[in-house]
């Protein structure tokens, strides 16, 4: 099994999607960081996608994330069948030790969570869908 999770390219997920919106900010930056949430929440906007959930936790970058109330809370959501999964600002907001990446592709395996970023990348050579503007 792959240590990393499966990252969905945006124009892969179809409008009306329910998601949870997830971010983890560095404490130390304070309200600085939420420009990152609000763009995040503007994007499953323009995307069409219900955001049925947003949890921000503040926290040291490299702190794991299952420390994180926030991170717990998005996860029970998609558990629950409330959302197809989660939408983040950046992907390192999920994790950025190895653990909490092997824990995040075991946990994506089992319950067939989507996880995506306005900034997936997306091989162009094996896609053919169409793409789906960032701004």
């Amino acid at each position: 099994m792959s240590s990393s999770a499966r990252q969905t390219a945006p124009h892969e997920v179809s409008p009306g999607t329910r998601l949870v919106l997830y971010a983890c900010l560095p404490a130390s930056l304070g309200e600085a960081a939420d420009h990152s949430v609000a763009s995040a929440q503007r994007y499953v906007d323009d995307a069409g996608w219900q955001a049925v959930e947003t949890y921000v936790d503040r926290a040291a970058p490299f702190e794991s994330r299952v420390l994180c109330e926030g991170w717990r809370n998005a996860l029970a959501v998609v558990e629950q069948g409330r959302a197809a999964g989660i939408v983040t600002p950046l992907l390192v907001m999920l994790g950025h030790l190895e653990e909490d990446r092997s824990n995040l592709a075991a946990w994506q395996v089992r319950t067939g969570a989507l996880i995506t970023t306005p900034w997936a990348v997306v091989d162009a050579a094996k896609s053919t869908a169409p793409r789906r503007s960032a701004a």
